[in-house]
């Protein structure tokens, strides 16, 4: 009887001292993956001012995980262009990151915001604006 109280009190201990190690784990996991498609958005646009001409479009997709034991889940990936474009993405265990994007970007009608885990597409154009031609990205 003591054996197996000592056992679960010894496994419980063990748990508690990794659980933090795993939660650290799956929120690096989630942060490289939507840098990775932060990286792929500025590739997009990229590719737009160099190789197309205005009309021309790329869709990009975002995937934005539910929180689980092997990723944290995303509370709200936004893209703002005021006056710098920058994509800024909170994790449900309390990170916030935000990243400038390069090429001229414009988002023409307010914020891109998503809140919800799934698959979301983000369609980038090319467009002449004032200052010569811009990328605009909507939702």
């Amino acid at each position: 009887m003591i054996r197996a109280l000592l056992a679960v009190v010894l496994a419980a201990a063990l748990l508690s001292a990794a659980l933090p190690a795993v939660e650290s784990a799956a929120a690096d996991r989630t942060a490289s993956a939507l840098d990775r498609d932060v990286g792929r958005i500025e590739r997009a646009g990229a590719s737009l001012l160099v190789d197309d001409d205005p009309g021309a479009r790329r869709v990009v997709t975002v995937s934005l995980p539910a929180g689980s034991l092997v990723a944290a889940g995303v509370d709200s990936f936004s893209v703002r262009c005021h006056p710098d474009c920058v994509v800024r993405y909170a994790l449900d265990t309390g990170g916030v990151r935000t990243r400038r994007l390069e090429p001229p970007l414009a988002v023409r009608d307010g914020p891109v915001q998503f809140g919800t885990p799934g698959d979301h597409r983000l369609v980038l154009g090319l467009a002449d604006g004032d200052d010569g031609r811009v990328v605009t990205i909507r939702g």
